[in-house]
């Protein structure tokens, strides 16, 4: 899943990351996968950013969430995303007609 930023700033660029000392919070949304049998690589559509860890997420329908978990260990690692539905269990069909919101903290390179 590619997240692309939500929501517009107050000079109409993007709204996120927003800053917190050196690390960003990006809040933003995409589509399930049409197979999530295997883990879902996640990153953000904002040039030069890596992701440092995974928040949490939600399908805007309120039917799955999403639990990320990082590929490795050290800086620059990769994250990707496993999806739920509200009672617990692992889902692997298609999501593709989900969209979810994700909340990451992104650094950059």
């Amino acid at each position: 899943m590619i997240l692309q930023a939500m929501g517009k700033g107050g000079g109409g660029g993007a709204l996120y990351p927003e800053f917190i000392g050196r690390r960003g919070v990006f809040v933003g949304s995409g589509a399930g996968p049409t197979s999530a049998a295997t883990a879902d690589a996640v990153s953000v559509a904002v040039p030069n950013y890596y992701i440092d860890s995974v928040l949490g997420g939600a399908s805007t329908d309120g039917n799955y969430y999403v639990v990320g978990f990082p590929n490795g260990v050290g800086p620059r690692a990769t994250w990707s995303l496993l999806y739920y539905n509200t009672s617990g269990t692992r889902q692997t069909g298609n999501l593709s007609g989900s969209t979810f919101v994700v909340t990451t903290m992104v650094g950059q390179f």
